[in-house]
């Protein structure tokens, strides 16, 4: 079981590795025991993760579309219980990507950085997420949330950037394409997830 210094000496590794000119990530552990560690950083994300899906739900009303959308039809609790099964889903799905790549790229040893550093940055940037979010959630005011979530957005595909860089052989082109590969990713296999939950719950209520 990790503790909060466990946890915020992570956060502020990843943080340096970003924004502090730390390439070396020196408060990471990267032991074996310090990669199983880092996915406590999945569960410590879901309460955020809510928030963002609780957000993104509040936006999606103002569409067209939202009445024929799983997100109006389905009860609140089953879309939450979707919404944490795709965020494990994806999570993992985004690991054996990294996998697939350093491997290919003969990166196998950097792999427990690269694995430790991504989950624990992906913590800070659901936890800065929360902020913009919570402003729609709270104000309903798209406009407002849109100033805020475009810096949060920038910092967010930084600290990737500076990620997968500092623990990944990687040119800036091949960055860039496996960031967007991420992306496609992640946003692929929640959709799904959370489409298949939904219905699911639909054909046995």
């Amino acid at each position: 079981m990790i503790n909060f210094d466990y946890v915020a000496r992570h956060l502020r590794g990843v943080w340096r590795m970003a924004f502090g000119g730390d390439s070396d990530g020196g408060d990471i552990d990267r032991s074996i025991d310090g990669v199983f560690a880092s996915f406590w950083a999945v569960v410590i994300a879901a309460p955020f993760a809510l928030v963002a899906f609780s957000a993104g739900k509040q936006w999606a009303a103002t569409t067209p579309d939202y009445a024929n959308s799983v997100y109006a039809k389905a009860p609140l609790p089953v879309l939450f219980t979707a919404e944490i099964i795709a965020l494990a889903a994806y999570w993992g799905a985004i690991i054996a990507a990294l996998l697939l790549v350093a491997r290919t790229l003969n990166a196998t040893r950097q792999v427990a950085g690269l694995i430790v550093a991504y989950n624990w940055g992906q913590l800070i940037i659901f936890m800065i997420s929360a902020a913009p979010s919570a402003v729609l959630i709270f104000t309903g005011d798209l406009n407002l949330f849109a100033l805020t979530a475009l810096p949060v957005g920038i910092a967010g595909l930084f600290i990737n950037w500076r990620i997968l860089r500092q623990n990944l052989p990687l040119t800036i082109a091949a960055a860039v394409f496996l960031i967007v590969l991420l992306t496609i990713i992640k946003l692929f296999v929640n959709s799904v997830v959370v489409h298949a939950v939904v219905w699911f719950y639909f054909l046995f209520a």
